[in-house]
C-alpha cells in the first residue's frame, strides 16, 4: 500500500520546542504502523526526526521497525 509522505520543508515554526514536544507526544501515542504512516503524511520529515529522539527507547525501536516496513512497501509500490 502506498502512503503519502509530507513533502513540506520544516519551517522554524515546526522546529520550536513546543512543536517538537507535540510531535514527540504523537509518536509516543502511535499504536500501529498505520498511525505512524498518518503522522508521516502530516508532519515534515525533519520535524519527525527531531521529535523522535524525545520518544522512549522502546517506542523508538518500534517506530524504527515500522519505518522499515513502510519504506519497503513504498519501494515496492
Amino acid at each position: 500500500m502506498k502512503y503519502h509522505i509530507c513533502d513540506k520543508e520544516a519551517t522554524p515554526e515546526w522546529l520550536t520546542l513546543e512543536s517538537i514536544d507535540y510531535i514527540a507526544d504523537c509518536l509516543e501515542a502511535c499504536e500501529t504502523m498505520e498511525m505512524l504512516a498518518d503522522l508521516r503524511a502530516i508532519f515534515p520529515r525533519v520535524a519527525l526526526r527531531c521529535a523522535s529522539i524525545k520518544v522512549n527507547a522502546v517506542q523508538r525501536q518500534t517506530i524504527v521497525e515500522w519505518l522499515q516496513v513502510l519504506n519497503q512497501d513504498e519501494a515496492a509500490a
